[in-house]
Formats: structure tokens, C-alpha cells, sequence
């Protein structure tokens, strides 16, 4: 798998959680004090989020950073 697809599963699995845990964009980026359009992009698999975006978004929908950056896994 390149890069570009393992970003996009990723983001796939993030907007799950989110969905699964009834936030909106604006909320996600609020907790994380980013801008909207850059966690847009995190979950369209346009950018590639840093190690400390990802332990904060494993706080907040309560999984482990591996279970974030594992394809295989889906919530």
C-alpha cells in the first residue's frame, strides 16, 4: 500500500469515530485547537497528521495510537 492510499484509509477510520461518537468537524478541531480545514484534510487523506495530532484524537474518541493507524482495524 503507498502512502497516499494508507493516508486515505486512515482518514476514512478517523471520520468513522467521529461519526461514531456524534462530533462534527468543527467540534474534532476545537478539541484539538486546529483550524477546520486542516483536520478536513486529515480525514480526506490530504495530509498526514503528526504524532501528537494522533495522540490527541486517540484521547478523544478513546482507542489506542496503534488502533488509529491500523488499516486492518475498523470501528
Amino acid at each position: 500500500m503507498d502512502d497516499t492510499e494508507y493516508l486515505k484509509k486512515i482518514g476514512i477510520k478517523l471520520k468513522i469515530l467521529r461519526s461514531l461518537n456524534n462530533f462534527s468537524q468543527d467540534d474534532v478541531s476545537e478539541k484539538l485547537d486546529i483550524d477546520k480545514s486542516y483536520y478536513s484534510k486529515v480525514e480526506r487523506g490530504l495530509t498526514n497528521p503528526t504524532l501528537i495530532y494522533l495522540k490527541h484524537l486517540s484521547e478523544i474518541y478513546h482507542v489506542s495510537i496503534s488502533d488509529l493507524v491500523d488499516t486492518k482495524i475498523v470501528f
